[in-house]
Order: C-alpha cells, then sequence, then structure tokens
C-alpha cells in the first residue's frame, strides 16, 4: 500500500513541476545553456531546400568577436555549443571559433559539428584539429554528417555528384580513426521522401547511427520561397512518412527522447500540432556569422547584434518576439529540437499507462465492473450503430476489402440508417484507411478505453475479419464482447479465421470470444473444425472471406490489360508460422534455404514466360505485421541485385492498386493470404507459396479445388534449391 502511495505521490510531484515549468516560462528569464553558432552563410552544396549557396561571403565572427561576445554575462551557464553553418569547414580558422568557445565559456562541456563532407581532405584535417584541441580541454565533440539519401538521392539533394561517398568515408575517418561520437542527420523533402527508406536500410546493415528530420522553413536558410520542397506533402506523401517515422521508433531509434520527437513530428504530418516542447523557449540562442542574436533559428528574427551591445540587454530587451514566436510559431514548427518532457506529453503518459493495465485478456472481469463507470458516448437517434473492430490499425490490404465487405453488407441492410465507428490499435492507419475507401465512419482507439464506451453503447459489436490467433490484442474482442452482452448488445464474428495458435493463454481467451458472440461467422471450413474440436463450439456458420465479394464485385468494372510483367506478392517468412513443427535454430536454416529457392524460382518462371518485367508489389505498409516493401529491397539486393528487369513499388499499396497489378501480369507469385486470395478470385495465374505450414493458405487453396497453384515450403525448397543462382 505505502509503495503505491509513494508512486502515486511521485508522479503528483513530477506533474507539478512540469506545470509550473510550463506556466512561468515566458515571463521568467532563463540564461541559455546551448549556443547554436553559424559559423559562416556560405555554402559549397546546392541543397534543394535551402538557399544559403547563393550568399557571398561577408562578415565572419572572429575568437576576438566571440570573446566579446561571451564575456556577456548571458552565456555563463552555457554548457554546450554546435557549430553549423552554411557549411564550416570552409573556414581555414574554424579551430578558433571552437578555442573561443573553450576558453570564454565557463562551463562549457561539450561540442559539436554538422558538415556536409563535399571537401573531403579539408573536412578530415579541420575535424582532426578540432577534436586534438578539445581533448586536450577535456571537452567533450561530436560529429554530425548531412545524410539526405542513399547514393545518387543524397547526390541530388545536395546537388553534388559524389557526395555521398565523400560522406561515408569521412563517417569512417570519424569512427576508425577519431574514435569520438558520429552521426548523420537526414532531412526529408519533397523530392527524397520515397527514397528515405532506402537510407534507412543502409544505416542499419551499415551500424551507422543518424536522425531523420522533415525540411521546415528557416529563417537563417533563407528558404521560404521553397514552397515545392518544404511541407509540400499530398495526403499519400504524410501518411508515409507518418509510417516511417512509427518504423524508426520501432526499429531503430533507441532514445526516449528522440521518439517522442519523432511521434511529435507524425502528429504534425497528420494534420495535428507540435506535441513537444523545445529548448529554445528558454535554453538556446542562434548566435549568426555576423554575431547577431536570434531566440530560435527556424522562425526568430534578428534581436539584436552581440559584438555591438550586451547580449544580455538584447536577450531581455526583445521578449515580445519570443512570446510571439510561442504564441504563433511553435505548435506548427516540425523542426526536430529536442526538449524536457512537457506536462500534456507525461500526462498522457501515466494515463496511458493507467489504461493499459486493464486492457489486457484475462481482464474482463475487472473492466465489466470499469464499464459502469465510463461515459457512454453520443451516438445519433434512430440509427443502427456498429462497432467494428479487430486488427484495424495495422490493417493490410485484404483488411481494407474484409472492411468494405463488411460495412456494405451492413449497409444494404439499414441504408442510410447504418452509423459505423471503426476500433483501430493505430488510429492514423485506419484514418488512412477510411479515405482511401471513401467510408464515413468515426475512428476510436483501442488501445485505450475509448473503445469500451462504444462497445456499452452500440448496437452491435463486431470481430470483423482477421485471425483469432496467438495476440495479446485479444483482448480488444474479449473486452468489447463482454461489455456488450453485459448491456444486452449483439456481438458477431464476421469472417474470421482460428489460428495459428500455440499458447493456452491465448486458446483461453478465444474459447472466451467465441462463447460470448451472438454470431459466428468463420471464413473457412478448417477454422470450423478447430471450433468444434477444441472449444466445443458447434454454431458457427462458413461464409469465406469478406474480402473475397468485395473484389468479385471490384472486378466487374475492371478489363484486364496483359502485359509480360511477373507481380510478386512476397512477405518476410516469420517463425511465429513454423513454431511447433522446427526450433528457432532450425528456422533459420531453413528459411535461408527457402529465400533462396524462392529466388530461383522467380528466375524460372520469368524464363519460362518471357518475362520483361518483374515487379514486386506489396499487401502491406506498416511496420507492424511486417512492411512488406523492407522486405522486397532486402531480397532483390540479395538476389537481383543486377537484374534490369527487377523493380519495387515504393508507393502505397491499395486494393485496386492490387487488383490492377495482378489482372495486368502474366504470372502472380503470392505469399500473404490475402494475396492468394485477390489473385485466384481474380481468376488469375498464380503461385501460392503457403508459409502458413499448412494453415490458412493450404486450406484456402483446398476450399477452393485448385492445388496445382500451390507450393509448399519443403516443395520448393527441394525442386529449385539445387539449382544454382546466378
Amino acid at each position: 500500500m505505502w509503495k503505491k502511495i509513494n508512486i502515486l505521490s511521485q508522479k503528483i510531484k513530477t506533474l507539478l513541476r512540469l506545470k509550473l515549468n510550463e506556466i512561468s516560462f515566458i515571463n521568467k528569464v532563463e540564461k541559455p545553456v546551448i549556443i547554436n553558432l553559424n559559423a559562416n552563410d556560405i555554402c559549397n552544396s546546392k541543397c534543394t531546400m535551402c538557399n544559403i549557396w547563393k550568399n557571398k561571403q561577408e562578415k565572419e565572427v572572429t575568437y576576438n568577436d566571440l570573446k566579446n561576445i561571451f564575456s556577456d554575462p548571458l552565456y555563463t551557464n552555457v554548457t554546450g555549443v554546435g557549430i553549423t553553418g552554411g557549411e564550416p569547414t570552409l573556414r581555414e580558422d574554424l579551430e578558433d571559433l571552437y578555442k573561443a568557445c573553450i576558453d570564454f565559456l565557463p562551463n562549457l562541456k561539450h561540442l559539436s559539428i554538422i558538415t556536409n563532407c563535399i571537401n573531403v581532405k579539408d573536412v578530415k584535417n579541420q575535424l582532426y584539429k578540432v577534436n586534438e584541441l578539445c581533448k586536450t580541454h577535456n571537452k567533450a565533440f561530436s560529429v554530425m554528417v548531412s545524410l539526405d539519401g542513399y547514393e545518387e538521392v543524397h547526390d541530388k539533394i545536395r546537388g553534388r555528384e559524389g557526395n555521398f561517398k565523400k560522406a561515408i568515408e569521412v563517417i569512417d575517418y570519424v569512427k576508425s580513426e577519431l574514435k569520438i561520437p558520429i552521426s548523420f542527420g537526414a532531412t526529408i523533402s519533397k523530392t527524397n521522401l520515397w527514397d528515405i527508406d532506402e537510407l534507412l536500410d543502409f544505416a542499419k546493415a551499415n551500424k551507422i547511427y543518424g536522425r531523420f528530420r522533415v525540411a521546415e522553413f528557416i529563417k537563417r536558410l533563407y528558404n521560404e520561397d521553397r514552397t515545392e520542397d518544404i511541407r509540400n506533402f499530398t495526403n499519400d506523401e504524410s501518411y508515409h512518412l507518418a509510417l516511417f517515422f512509427e518504423k524508426l521508433k520501432r526499429t531503430y531509434e533507441t532514445n526516449k527522447t528522440y521518439k517522442r520527437t519523432y511521434s511529435s513530428i507524425q502528429n504534425i504530418l497528420l494534420g495535428g500540432k507540435r506535441t513537444i516542447g523545445c529548448p529554445y523557449h528558454k535554453k538556446g540562442i542562434n548566435i549568426n556569422a555576423k554575431g547577431e542574436l536570434a531566440y530560435c533559428a527556424p522562425k526568430s528574427k534578428i534581436i539584436g547584434n552581440g559584438i555591438e551591445e550586451s547580449s544580455m540587454a538584447i536577450y531581455n530587451s526583445n521578449l515580445d518576439e519570443k512570446k510571439r514566436i510561442i504564441a504563433s510559431e511553435c505548435e506548427n514548427c516540425i523542426h526536430d529540437y529536442h526538449a524536457e518532457i512537457t506536462y500534456s506529453e507525461q500526462m498522457k503518459i501515466y494515463k496511458d499507462t493507467f489504461q493499459k493495465k486493464f486492457l489486457k485478456p484475462n481482464n474482463e472481469h475487472r473492466v465489466l465492473n470499469l464499464s459502469t463507470l465510463l461515459k457512454s458516448p453520443k451516438l445519433p437517434k434512430n440509427k443502427y450503430s456498429i462497432l467494428i473492430m479487430g486488427w484495424y490499425g495495422t490493417e493490410t490490404v485484404g483488411d481494407k476489402a474484409i472492411l468494405e465487405s463488411i460495412i456494405k453488407s451492413y449497409q444494404s441492410k439499414y441504408g442510410d440508417q447504418l452509423n459505423v465507428i471503426i476500433g483501430s490499435l493505430y488510429p492514423f492507419i485506419t484514418n488512412q484507411t477510411i479515405k482511401e475507401l471513401k467510408i464515413k465512419a468515426r475512428v476510436v482507439n483501442t488501445s485505450n478505453f475509448e473503445f469500451l464506451r462504444y462497445s456499452k453503447k452500440c448496437d452491435e459489436v463486431i470481430m470483423g475479419g482477421g485471425p483469432l490467433m496467438d495476440l495479446n490484442e485479444l483482448y480488444v474482442p474479449l473486452l468489447s464482447f463482454s461489455i456488450a452482452k453485459k448491456n444486452n448488445k449483439k456481438r458477431t464474428i464476421y469472417g474470421c479465421g482460428l489460428g495459428p495458435i500455440n499458447q493456452d493463454r491465448y486458446k483461453i481467451a478465444i474459447k472466451k470470444i467465441l462463447e460470448l458472440a451472438s454470431v459466428i461467422k468463420l471464413r473457412d471450413i478448417k477454422s470450423q473444425e478447430y471450433a468444434l474440436k477444441h472449444f466445443n463450439i458447434n454454431n458457427t456458420e462458413m461464409i469465406g472471406d469478406p474480402a473475397k465479394t468485395y473484389i468479385k464485385e471490384l472486378a466487374k468494372n475492371k478489363v484486364p490489360n496483359k502485359q509480360r510483367v511477373m507481380s510478386l506478392f512476397l512477405r518476410d517468412w516469420e517463425y511465429l508460422y513454423a513454431k511447433g513443427s522446427m526450433s528457432e535454430n532450425e528456422f533459420t536454416v531453413v528459411k535461408i534455404n527457402f529465400e533462396k529457392a524462392l529466388a530461383v524460382l522467380i528466375k524460372k518462371k520469368a524464363e519460362e514466360y518471357k518475362i520483361e518485367k518483374i515487379v514486386f508489389n506489396h499487401m502491406h505498409n506498416f511496420v507492424l505485421g511486417g512492411d512488406d516493401r523492407d522486405f522486397s529491397r532486402r531480397f532483390i539486393k540479395t538476389y537481383f541485385i543486377n537484374d534490369s528487369r527487377v523493380s519495387y513499388n515504393k508507393k502505397l499499396s491499395t486494393i485496386e492498386s492490387v487488383v490492377e497489378s495482378m489482372q495486368q501480369s502474366e504470372l502472380n507469385i503470392c505469399m500473404r493470404f490475402h494475396s492468394v486470395l485477390f489473385a485466384e478470385t481474380l481468376n488469375t495465374n498464380f503461385v501460392a507459396i503457403d508459409y502458413t505450414m499448412g494453415g490458412k493458405i493450404a486450406s484456402y487453396i483446398s476450399e477452393n479445388s485448385k492445388p496445382q497453384h500451390l507450393l509448399t515450403i519443403n516443395q520448393l525448397i527441394e525442386n529449385y534449391n539445387e539449382v544454382t543462382i546466378n
């Protein structure tokens, strides 16, 4: 008890401290602890998102200028200085700027530099000298290299051929010779947004750390006219970047502060506001190459010159400008500045943590008691309200087709009287889906109590498609059905499959879900048999996969335009689907052999059908569940690096794009379940790779009497692994 009271007390103290900081920071002047110092106002690159390179060299602060500036009491608390440009290594006296920082900032601890690495020899020489200086004075020194894309993409952004190789040469030099912290900074604009994943692949493969940002209008870069490149994204482009930053948070970035920054960037991309603070609210200042001061680099006007007058006087006498920035600029600024967590962020974390304690498959009794306290949402009168849930928020193209089919089915019954609510694990994903499908629906979050409120009030709660399998998210249908039953609402399982189910705790949860359901419509006979054998549930109906109905309707309006194209709908094969048949170590060996054989199969079929183009298409674009584009890039680099026929679709996958690709292809090679369903329903020529090891894919092929289209993992390896891969 006392432990819980102590934890609660600490949380309250944290929130109080953060709230007081927010209340006081505008009026309370604090000395900055970080300086962004511009070494110069010229550059030797020609970046697409910056105009500094158009400038001519003017006044540049000297050692004595900085001595004059830093002698002011405003800087006595400074612990860090980042020197940027322009391109700082163009200054022959760059070392003097660092020496001025060391000599005249009494509390200085760390220094850094950002460089474009265009003049490799000069850059290395400058970094060596500055590093030696910092070592002598026991100051930390770190380097960031600008890197905006992989190979020619970066060169195009920077306007300098061969710049990528030079940047990597500098990174290797710093890592191996100087042995100091090195990272890259990637700026995403209209020009490189569809290629940024390839840079991330490269960074992961070569164990290079970097940070990603979205290009912003920044006063010191004179880029207000770059409206074509900067923050000029379509809906699809913004969504694609939101997916990318989610991938960064889950597979690359480990620092919690930077993850918060990425979440804020996502929120802005999706139409929201900045959710994080900024060090330049009270802890930072920008000093340009002329010695002029600004509260921040992106949005502040010049407030005075520190060479000519007291920095403290300048800083204190222009607070109206600081207040203007905070009031009118900050909430829309996408620049990746990092700051201490805010009151609202911390409150959300505490709230989410509290709710997640309840959102578990074995918590239905606690949630039932809690549900009486939950306020019911307002729903339109005289309408039939349905809550569709499942694994939405991680949906594949197939899941989108399922959702469309379910809604059309209910619309045929209720027409304009239908009111649709969709429960989603990641609402930004499902919001994109309803835009794509032109569905009128409200999306609610199943990662907090919101969906429980609708479970209590809606006329019918529907587990809409997807498998009931080994997933912690089984809490979604289980808790929703529990509350719906308590409130005498209809509970429907619509088009779901069962499995793979390997763990007892999930078997228990699935059994409860089936027992709670009023109506059970399963997608295949094997799921019906499983329900009867393992759960003694016999009141089920086999309706097939709902996606099939929608694809048939869609295909009526499509005229196939056959080309000499092979379309591939592959995915990364996960141990989940082989568990029980082999150990994890055995699986690793089999997977390697499987991928080799798969590559041979593709090449053999390309020869057989005289294929001119081999296109990797995709059923899924989200990191959860595996972004198929990530697999395609890896697979191509491993087995098809020099094959000019091969390409992959970088863009977002839609139902229409998949249908079109399949219908125009001579052959479709499919792995994901719904790619098999699409290909069979569209009556195309296809090969189905049964990565489910006798599961849903084998069941579907069997039920549709198409055994000649199926290749098991073992058959693939046996038939194709002996062939030499060129």
